[in-house]
């Protein structure tokens, strides 16, 4: 069992240095998680730590999953295999720019809820998922000759609030659950953050990154409280992730190991963040809330969401190939272990070409086979009909013969294409200061109002994401005559779009744009590879009935990564675009990623 004594970890009696590195289970597939750790093994590190992700393992209340990619207990056995020593951060909430920070949407059903309180309408969901959860892990801890050595309590929790009796009532619950073996935290490194996040039952864990070394300033504030107990960086961030519309920022390999020798020779145990980054698939990418001006208002605030990719500019790339980073890391260690580790070989990807998309089926003809039908007075978000992820289409009459000049949106999240008798008439953004469309007589006739809303991910991060940040007309939707009168519009026909029963659309040819875009290929070979859109705007593509995620032209992500293992003899693709394709409907398929271009016609919208 991991224990202490003078500022050093000790594993059954013996000295031992936590050096480890994080790989996410729920970002790869299981295929590769041998490469991956393996890689990570021969790096010089003796242990990798996960995240697990709640929203994937309980996607519907009570209705549990543990299989391929979420297959946990296949992860740790393949850690074991390969000799590495595990962490595991179960959360419940684990942020990781993920979707609500793992937390599942279906939670955002209770209008009332407080997420990460110990108030029973949270904490007993948290319970009866953690109940589940640790069946899969506690088989595999140190105490019963596993390789779990640490388990942390939930995340970061002091970027978020102070109650530290919900902490402590965390780590309570994961001991009744049988977990005995070391607890720790993980918050930033100053008091307020370590203050607000501790418990009484576990190791201090500190977080931070981008410090070009090993400050002792960023150290002495978890000393201060903890003297005795070892130094543990349990977030060490060596990349970083990036926003749509924003260019990503790199990290310097020289940088990396400058701080991995410091913390080799300061005895600082560390986690690197990340090791291999992966992918945000299918709706899962998460969003910030960001600070306009550090010097202004703080309240003021813009939604930033997170790309596809989470490459994370880290040693292992998206694909799990080494970088230039991941042999910076290695040559420190090696002096460290006064050892030579294996130079893992590239991995090599493949170019298919040109895939034509021959069928084409409107969104709006396949209303009633993809989506379930509501009826409201109010507009409600798409968490009220329990709906987590994806888009939702808002339907409503107006009235014949009335001068309307403007249609306001009081709560709109996140995006939001304004149709009116089948005509696009706008876009409204929630991060758009003009929250409402000019009508210039297109409403005088009356007619069908319709408004596509897309779920771009949930904040994952702060206290902004205390009541759940919730999707969809979340407000009203109100019709006005200048200066006066203003009227709410009533009585919508509602249609949940999760977009995960593609396998119903019924391909009819072009009508009414959004549309979806099929096509098959053939791939001899079980390789990697790249998708790219040239032709298309915004959306989401699936391959073999598997989502790979979002992109969107405004870039950086320009491409989206094709794992091997989801490619057959035969391959059926389906491209989503919200606008249509704007020429040819093919895509091209190519041994090379894009994740840090801004193209021509783009270049000028900024989305944070």
């Amino acid at each position: 069992m991991l224990t202490h004594k003078d500022n050093q970890f000790y594993l059954n009696g013996e000295k031992f240095d936590i050096h480890s590195g994080a790989v996410h289970y729920f970002r790869s597939f299981p295929e590769q998680w041998e490469g991956l750790l393996t890689k990570l093994k021969n790096c010089g590190l003796n242990t990798v730590e996960t995240y697990c992700c709640w929203n994937m393992h309980e996607p519907e209340e009570g209705k549990f999953c543990f299989e391929g990619m979420l297959d946990i207990e296949r992860f740790i056995q393949t850690a074991q295999k390969v000799g590495l020593y595990v962490i595991i951060r179960p959360g419940p909430y684990i942020c990781a720019e993920w979707d609500l920070g793992a937390l599942p949407g279906w939670l955002l059903k209770d209008p009332d809820i407080r997420l990460r309180s110990k108030e029973p309408s949270y904490f007993s969901k948290v319970e009866n998922y953690m109940a589940q959860l640790m069946k899969h892990v506690t088989p595999y801890l140190e105490t019963k000759g596993g390789p779990v050595i640490m388990m942390m309590v939930e995340n970061e929790y002091g970027s978020f609030g102070n109650d530290l009796e919900y902490m402590n009532e965390s780590a309570r619950l994961l001991r009744k659950l049988g977990v005995d073996i070391a607890l720790g935290t993980a918050d930033g490194h100053t008091l307020m953050h370590l203050n607000g996040g501790h418990t009484d039952y576990s190791y201090l864990g500190i977080d931070f990154g981008y410090t070009h070394n090993l400050p002792d300033t960023h150290l002495q504030p978890a000393l201060s409280l903890r003297p005795d107990e070892p130094l543990l960086h349990a977030e060490h961030w060596i990349g970083q992730f990036a926003h749509w519309g924003n260019k990503p920022q790199a990290y310097a390999a020289e940088y990396v190991a400058n701080e991995v020798k410091e913390h080799l020779e300061k005895h600082v145990n560390f986690n690197l963040y990340m090791f291999h980054g992966g992918t945000n698939w299918g709706f899962n990418a998460g969003a910030n809330s960001v600070i306009v001006d550090v010097k202004g208002d703080p309240n003021k605030r813009v939604f930033a969401p997170d790309i596809t990719s989470y490459d994370y500019d880290a040693p292992l790339n998206e694909w799990g190939d080494c970088t230039p980073k991941y042999f910076a890391i290695q040559k420190e260690m090696e002096k460290h272990l006064g050892v030579t580790l294996p130079k893992p070989a590239p991995i090599e990807t493949q170019v298919i070409g040109k895939v034509a998309l021959n069928e084409t089926a409107s969104l709006f003809d396949n209303l009633e086979n993809i989506g379930a039908h509501f009826t409201a007075i109010n507009p409600r978000c798409m968490e009220h009909y329990g709906q987590s992820q994806g888009y939702i289409l808002y339907r409503a009459q107006i009235t014949t013969k009335q001068k309307v000049k403007t249609l306001i949106f009081t709560d709109v999240k996140d995006r939001t294409h304004v149709f009116f008798n089948g005509v696009l008439r706008g876009v409204i953004y929630r991060n758009d200061e003009k929250q409402y469309l000019d009508v210039d007589g297109w409403m005088d006739e009356g007619g069908t109002l319709e408004l596509l809303v897309e779920n771009l991910g949930h904040i994952n991060f702060g206290p902004d994401m205390l009541l759940g940040d919730r999707k969809g007309i979340c407000g009203h939707v109100i019709m006005s005559i200048l200066p006066s009168p203003r009227q709410v519009i009533f009585n919508w026909d509602v249609y949940t779009l999760p977009m995960n029963n593609l396998q119903l659309l019924e391909y009819k040819g072009e009508g009414r744009k959004p549309a979806f875009y099929r096509g098959t290929f053939k791939a001899e070979k079980k390789l990697d590879c790249f998708i790219h859109l040239d032709h298309f705007t915004k959306g989401f593509v699936t391959v073999n009935g598997f989502n790979l995620g979002r992109f969107w032209n405004v870039g950086p992500q320009q491409s989206l990564y094709l794992p091997w293992p989801l490619l057959k003899d035969e391959n059926e693709i389906i491209v989503f675009d919200e606008e249509g394709c704007l020429g040819t409907p093919e895509v091209e398929i190519t041994d090379q990623h894009i994740l840090n271009s801004f193209k021509s016609n783009a270049e000028a919208e900024t989305v944070v």
